[in-house]
C-alpha cells in the first residue's frame, strides 16, 4: 500500500515551490513579456486596420464626389452639344429654306423670261404671217416700217382681247 512520510510531504512541496519560483523568474516573465508583446502588436494593428478603414471611407467619399462632378460635366457637355447641334440644324434649315426661296424665285423669273421671249418671238412670227397674208391679199409687198407699225398695233389689240 501506499505509505505517506512528512519528509516526502514536506520535500515535494520545498521542490514544487523552488520550481515555481525558478519558473516564474525564468520562463513566466519571458512569456508574459511576449504575450504583452503580442497584444500590443494586435492593438497596433487593429488601431491601424482602423485607420485604414477610416482612410479608404475618406477615398471613397471623394471618389464619389469626383464621379459626380464627372457625370454632371458630362450631362452639361452633352446638353452645351444638344444645343449647339440643334442651333447647326436650324441654321442649316433656315439656309437650306432660303436656297430653296432663291432657287424658286430665279426659275420663276426665268419662266417668266423665256416665256416673254417666247411670247415676243410668236408675235413676230404672226407678224411676219400676217404681212404674208396682207401681201398675198393686196397682191403687192408691204415691207415698210409703218406697215410693220400697224401689224404690231392690230397684233396688240388682239392679244388684249384674248
Amino acid at each position: 500500500m501506499l505509505e505517506f512520510h512528512l519528509s516526502t510531504i514536506v520535500f515535494t512541496v520545498l521542490n514544487l515551490l523552488v520550481l515555481y519560483f525558478i519558473l516564474r523568474k525564468l520562463l513566466f516573465g519571458r512569456v508574459n513579456a511576449v504575450l504583452e508583446q503580442r497584444a500590443a502588436l494586435v492593438q497596433n494593428q487593429l488601431s491601424s486596420a482602423e485607420a485604414d478603414r477610416r482612410q479608404a471611407g475618406e477615398l471613397k467619399a471623394r471618389y464619389e464626389d469626383k464621379l459626380t462632378d464627372a457625370r454632371q460635366e458630362a450631362a452639361k457637355l452633352v446638353a452645351d452639344a444638344q444645343t449647339r447641334a440643334q442651333r447647326v440644324y436650324e441654321s442649316k434649315l433656315a439656309q437650306a429654306e432660303a436656297d430653296a426661296k432663291r432657287l424658286r424665285s430665279e426659275a420663276e423669273a426665268q419662266i417668266a423670261s423665256e416665256r416673254e421671249n417666247m411670247l415676243q418671238g410668236a408675235r413676230n412670227e404672226v407678224a411676219s404671217l400676217a404681212l404674208l397674208a396682207a401681201a398675198k391679199v393686196a397682191q403687192q409687198a408691204m415691207d415698210g416700217e409703218s406697215d410693220k407699225a400697224l401689224v404690231d398695233s392690230f397684233l396688240a389689240e388682239v392679244g388684249e382681247q384674248a
